[in-house]
């Protein structure tokens, strides 16, 4: 049963669970009303009203205060000499830091003291409360006092006083200034006349006309020696490393001579000249050797001249050899010579720096003289001027408007007072509401109970806390109170769907103690007058009421069988019914308590003998169980039985009512309506009704979920 209410909760559209989301904070809301609001909204009323009365009375005793405001322009912007060293004036500092010094020189107790003699105050006053106009150079000073002349009167004559101590402050540091100044001015003029010798000097030591065009002069120098120092060191490579190869091939030195060296030189041609002549020499050799054998003397006059033109190609060799060890020489030391000439030319440049440097330096002291010097005399210019022109109207810091008197009082705010009642009037009574709500968490009106099931059961009726014994109350004509209040109840029965689509109706109960039993007998009672047929069943199977409460209505010598014998099988249910002649109406008791209750409604004899019931009676009533102690009332409920809720008012708690309400909800299974007992009861009953009747007739569990109790009656 549990998981097809889950399934079903799990099925629903999302805009049905939204808005049953909805409904859910709602009713949560309204539960708080009720239950922390409601029952006491006349002491809420009430605390509201007397901190409204206590706002009322303050604003008649409070003395009232007047505020009287004059506005300054407070501004850094003047014509001052503090920018000057040795002239400090701590009052003048830039920006935001300036309007916070000038505040604190207002509100100083120096300025109070002479404000107060100036005035000729002796009243009380508090102030000056100086605030500055938010993105402004605007100043606000305020006087407060019982007074409004008073008032007035302060603040215009602190603002008087503190325009007055400016301008003599500005005067003083003026004066301090221009002496100062005069005296700078002196210094300067000194020092800028021996800076102007020294340069003088320096540049005729150095012979200094124009620093830039010796310096691009020799770095023009530098650049050709460098270009002439790299063809010198080329030159220089070439040789050595034909040098080199000739004397690693010395002995095919006439064959490679022409190749190293260098194009245009005299050995080249030389060497070439004997090469060609040995060549065509040896040509005619072959046709010597062919007319004549090797010992005639033409061969060997060929072969000698051979022989000597080798020995001049080898000298020739030497020779080349010879002239380029010279060349070689002669271009390193070209080179040499060219290296120191660069040296010589940097180590100048270098000097020319340091010169340069040094003529710089003492130019820009000159420079920086000259402008130090026309500054002051610039600045004594303005300072003449500005004495001359110094007044309060030409100042950065005057006065905007002055402080007028005050035609109603600031303090006290009547529309501020009365807000701060209302809120703390509410506030405390939210406070005592909830401290009374969470202390006393009884329900005491049956809308409370609906709002913990969200407003969703029908209220059939209500009974009163009645005086009188049950006994009496039994016994009633039929035209009594008791009558009436159970004929309203069986009326809105009968005009609901509950009995209209059901013969069979269950009685039951959160807690024992809450009158089910008495209201099932009399409600069964009820509708026997109204000519039906019905029929009283007990399934209270641990703690049977019924027994007690019909024993003097029973039949003398009655079997005490009842439905416990029934579900075991032991009789029929036809076997078990007892008429009640005084009711009109039939009973079939509990019977003996069994050991096992749950397991025997849960057995198959249960739908069977609900079944033969509703066939034979118009209407079946059946006392069940406390919902909360035990199972069995769910049990009979999951047979289709329509439960009516019994609540007794005054004794339940809302703890109890909402573990009901979440019980049936884990269980599946919806209440058909609610019934209230002890309703309207006294404000002393909590100790008196619980053993009279109204809702408090004493059910006294003592078998599986509770303590037995004995009732009596107090008086």
């Amino acid at each position: 049963m549990e998981n097809n209410a889950s399934t079903n909760t799990s099925s629903l559209p999302a805009g049905l669970s939204q808005d049953s989301e909805q409904d859910n904070i709602l009713h949560t809301l309204l539960e708080g009303y009720s239950v922390y609001v409601r029952p006491y909204l006349w002491l809420d009323i009430l605390t509201v009203i007397l901190f409204l009365i206590g706002g009322v009375v303050y604003l008649k005793t409070a003395v009232p205060l007047y505020r009287s405001t004059c506005q300054l322009h407070v501004n850094s912007q003047d014509l001052k000499v503090t920018d000057m060293r040795g002239i400090v004036d701590p009052n003048f500092q830039p920006g935001d830091t300036f309007i916070n010094t000038q505040i604190l020189l207002m509100q100083s107790t120096e300025m109070l003291s002479k404000a107060n003699q100036l005035a000729g105050i002796q009243e009380g006053y508090k102030g000056p409360i100086v605030k500055r106009v938010p993105g402004t150079m605007l100043v606000d000073l305020s006087v407060e006092s019982h007074n409004p002349d008073v008032a007035a009167k302060m603040a215009n004559t602190i603002a008087e006083v503190y325009l007055e101590s400016v301008r003599s402050r500005k005067v003083e540091i003026t004066f301090t200034g221009m002496n100062l100044l005069r005296d700078q001015l002196e210094e300067v003029r000194k020092s800028r006349e021996v800076a102007m010798t020294e340069l003088l000097e320096f540049k005729n030591k150095h012979q200094i006309f124009n620093l830039q065009e010796n310096y691009t002069a020799l770095v023009s120098q530098i650049s050709s020696l460098n270009g002439i120092a790299t063809d010198a060191k080329l030159e220089e490579t070439e040789l050595a490393t034909t040098l080199a190869s000739i004397k690693e091939n010395r002995s095919n030195a006439v064959r490679l001579m022409p190749y190293l060296v260098p194009s245009g030189s005299d050995a080249g041609g030389n060497l070439s000249s004997l090469k060609m002549l040995y060549f065509t020499h040896e040509t005619t050799l072959p046709g010597l050797l062919m007319q004549y054998n090797e010992a005639h003397t033409a061969v060997k006059t060929h072969r000698q001249v051979s022989q000597m033109l080798k020995d001049a190609q080898e000298a020739e060799v030497d020779t080349s050899i010879d002239g380029l060890e010279l060349r070689y020489q002669r271009s390193k030391k070209r080179r040499e010579l060219v290296d120191q000439q660069i040296a010589d030319l940097r180590q100048q440049l270098t000097e020319l720096d340091r010169i340069s440097g040094d003529y710089r330096m003492r130019e820009t002291a000159c420079e920086s003289l000259d402008a130090t010097y026309a500054m002051l005399i610039n600045r004594i210019n303005e300072i003449k001027i500005s004495s001359a022109a110094t007044t309060v109207d030409t100042s950065s810091i005057f006065l905007v408007m002055p402080a007028f008197k005050a035609a109603v009082p600031f303090f006290p705010n009547t529309g501020k007072v009365l807000r701060m009642a209302l809120l703390l009037g509410i506030a405390a009574a939210a406070g005592l509401s909830y401290i009374l709500g969470s202390i006393n968490n009884k329900v005491t009106r049956i809308e409370e109970v609906n709002a913990l099931f969200q407003n969703k059961l029908p209220v059939f009726g209500a009974v009163p806390f009645f005086e009188k014994d049950e006994m009496e109350l039994l016994n009633s004509t039929g035209e009594e109170t008791i009558d009436e209040v159970f004929r309203n109840i069986r009326t809105s029965l009968n005009l609901s769907m509950l009995t209209r689509g059901s013969r069979i109706l269950a009685v039951s109960s959160p807690l024992p103690r809450d009158g089910k039993t008495f209201i099932a007998l009399n409600l069964a009672r009820s509708f026997a007058r109204d000519k039906k047929r019905v029929l009283l069943i007990g399934l209270d199977l641990r703690k049977p009421r019924l027994d007690k409460l019909l024993e003097p209505f029973l039949p003398e010598g009655t079997e005490r069988k009842g439905i416990s014998n029934v579900l075991i099988g032991d009789c029929k249910l036809e076997d078990v019914i007892i008429p009640i002649k005084q009711f009109g109406m039939d009973v079939a008791l509990s019977g003996p308590v069994p050991p096992n209750p749950s397991e025997l409604l849960s057995s198959g004899g249960l739908k069977e003998i609900l079944e033969e019931a509703q066939q034979k009676y118009d209407l079946v009533i059946i006392d069940t169980a406390p919902i909360l102690a035990v199972s069995d009332t769910l049990i009979i409920a999951s047979h289709h039985v329509p439960i009516l809720l019994t609540t007794r008012l005054f004794h339940v708690t809302r703890p109890v009512l909402r573990s009901l309400r979440d019980r049936l909800a884990q269980v599946n299974i919806s209440l058909a309506g609610l019934i209230a007992n002890n309703v309207d009861a006294p404000k002393n009953a909590y100790g008196y009704y619980s053993d009279n009747y109204g809702y408090g007739y004493g059910y006294g569990y003592g078998y599986g979920y509770g303590a037995s109790k004995t009732s009596k009656k107090k008086k």
